[in-house]
Formats: C-alpha cells, sequence, structure tokens
C-alpha cells in the first residue's frame, strides 16, 4: 500500500533521532504526515508484511463494546494488551515487591530488576482502566472495576455519555453533520488508563452517499502501531457504513509524529525492500450482522484474496 509505505519511506530517510518515554530512541518527523486511502481500491491491510485481521478486529470489537479487562481479550488469544494494566492497579503492588525485595536482597535493585519487576506487575493485573473503547461509550461516566463483572466497569448512576451510539444516530438523521466526532482523549480519566490513547479521535463525514472517515492520532510506531490502526479503523469505517446504509468512501489519517524505533530499523528496511501485492477485500456478512454495537469479530468478517510477504516481527517499546 503506497500511501503507507511512503510514508514509511520518508520517515527513515528524514527524521530526525530523538528519546522518548520508552528509552528507545526514534527517528522522528514530529510534525506527521496524512495517510488517505480509498476503500473502493481494497481493503488498506498491509501486504509487505503478513498481518492478522482477527486480531485486529478482536481489539476493535474490544474498543467497541467499552471493555477494559485485558483477560477477554487474551481468551480469544489477542494479546496486543498484554504489557499494559491501569497504573493505580499494578503501582501499589510494584512498590510493595520493590520494598520487599531491596531488603530480601539488602540492597538496591538494579535498573534491569526494577524493569523487570514493573513489567511482571503490569503482565499480571487485568484492568486496563477506561481505555479507548470506555471512553468511546462512557465519556465522562465513573468507571468501575469488577473483576467478577468485567464487563460491567461503568456505575449505572453515572454512565457517561455514548459517543458511537450517538455518531449512528446523527448520520442517520443528519447525515450533513459535521460534528459527528468520537473522542477518546480524556484527561480527567487519563491517570487510570493503561496508556494514555495514541488515537485520539475519529470524525465520520458524509458525502455522495459515501461514508468518510478520518482519524486522528498523537503518537504513530509506524512499523508496529500504524499497520493495526489503518485496518482497524478502515473495518470501523466499513461498520459505520453497513449500519447506516452508505457506501464506505475514503480513509484518512491525520497523523502526528511519526517515528520509528531504532531497534525496528532493520525490519522497516526489509519492509520497504518488499514488494506490494494487490489489496484484498473484506466483507461484513448479512447473516451475523446484529448492527453495529453488536458486532463480534468472531465470523463478522470476510477476508478475501489476502497474498502477502512473510511477516516480521519487532519487539514492542513499553
Amino acid at each position: 500500500m503506497k500511501a503507507y509505505l511512503d510514508i514509511l519511506q520518508n520517515c527513515l530517510e528524514n527524521g530526525t533521532i530523538s528519546d522518548n518515554r520508552t528509552g528507545i530512541k526514534t527517528i522522528r518527523i514530529p510534525w506527521g504526515a496524512t495517510f488517505e486511502h480509498n476503500m473502493e481500491n481494497g481493503f488498506p491491510l498491509i501486504t509487505t508484511k503478513k498481518m492478522g485481521l482477527k486480531n485486529i478486529a478482536t481489539e476493535l470489537e474490544f474498543f467497541i463494546k467499552g471493555y477494559t479487562d485485558k483477560k477477554w481479550l487474551q481468551d480469544r488469544k489477542c494479546h496486543i494488551w498484554d504489557e499494559w494494566a491501569s497504573a493505580p492497579k499494578w503501582k501499589p503492588i510494584f512498590r510493595q515487591k520493590w520494598a520487599n525485595l531491596q531488603i530480601e536482597k539488602q540492597r538496591r535493585l538494579t535498573d534491569e530488576e526494577v524493569q523487570q519487576l514493573q513489567n511482571e506487575c503490569m503482565n499480571n493485573e487485568r484492568d486496563l482502566g477506561p481505555i479507548y473503547g470506555w471512553q468511546w461509550r462512557h465519556f465522562g461516566g465513573k468507571y468501575v472495576w469488577n473483576p467478577e463483572t468485567p464487563d460491567e466497569n461503568f456505575d449505572t448512576r453515572n454512565r457517561g455519555i455514548d459517543q458511537v451510539a450517538n455518531a449512528i444516530d446523527t448520520i442517520k438523521t443528519d447525515p450533513n453533520n459535521r460534528r459527528i466526532i468520537v473522542s477518546a482523549w480524556n484527561p480527567v480519566d487519563q491517570y487510570k488508563m493503561a496508556l494514555p490513547p495514541c488515537h485520539i479521535m475519529h470524525q465520520i463525514l458524509v458525502h455522495n452517499g459515501k461514508l468518510n472517515l478520518i482519524w486522528t492520532q498523537r503518537s504513530c510506531d509506524m512499523f508496529l502501531g500504524i499497520p493495526y490502526n489503518i485496518a482497524s479503523y478502515a473495518l470501523l469505517l466499513m461498520l459505520y457504513a453497513k449500519e447506516t446504509g452508505y457506501k464506505p468512501g475514503v480513509l484518512r489519517g491525520e497523523l502526528h509524529d511519526v517515528h520509528i524505533y531504532e531497534n525496528h530499523i532493520d525490519q522497516v528496511k526489509e519492509q520497504l525492500s518488499r514488494k506490494p501485492n494487490k489489496l484484498p477485500t473484506v466483507e461484513i456478512p448479512d447473516n451475523n450482522w446484529n448492527g453495529l454495537l453488536n458486532w463480534s469479530a468472531d465470523g463478522g468478517f470476510i477476508l478475501k484474496d489476502y497474498i502477502c510477504h512473510s511477516a516480521i516481527k519487532g519487539e514492542v517499546a513499553r
């Protein structure tokens, strides 16, 4: 897919080295780039490396339903969120274990030991906090965590605003509206989140019988993250279109702080050396359709003619 590969190439050739919170330097274009794809030209699933659309779709279902328990994802063999957890949950456990280990070892822990302990605490905690999907479905509500009923993660007296339901209703009743926006960025809840949202909002714009989606992303991991984001928002665009009776139109990504991690440079060069294949197609079948809000990744899409190169692995920067 040329639009994505061009941004990747530009970042590699013209980006500058920069530090960041992860400790792994990046090659970075801070003012970003724009991705654009017409859905008439196929489904934008990267072909220069193998991508698992079922994994992406499972995470999208997780967001659409407003869930925040990473065990729900793990039970469905989706491990995108394994490395993260809500800071108010894992940090107190970490501090206690850190103190106990220092007493036991009678010395300060090394940086590597501290990082290993942090990772262990995050891995073991299920609660991700009020991340993307919760904000989509309960913005401004009161977040509640109960491991016995993790899907009931809001106070019934303060459910918040269901932005996705409102977006659907507005598309159906006022398609020329320029305020059909769903936001995941909520500074009030940010300290509870496993990660502040990278893709912070999306907007729906209907024109000439087609539904177009623009998403805005504040931080863009070009090798690992952005290919997932492209496919996820393309699938979401198709779901909005099916729900409201429009044809899929243009998918556009406003990508801020485009970067490649230094430990992904060889993988990026390998990917850029490969010739892209024709894009596949995706269908949302009628027989399993119960509306966008009830959509399931299990049987909820059909991927056709996906011909791709082999997978290229890369470590996630935490």
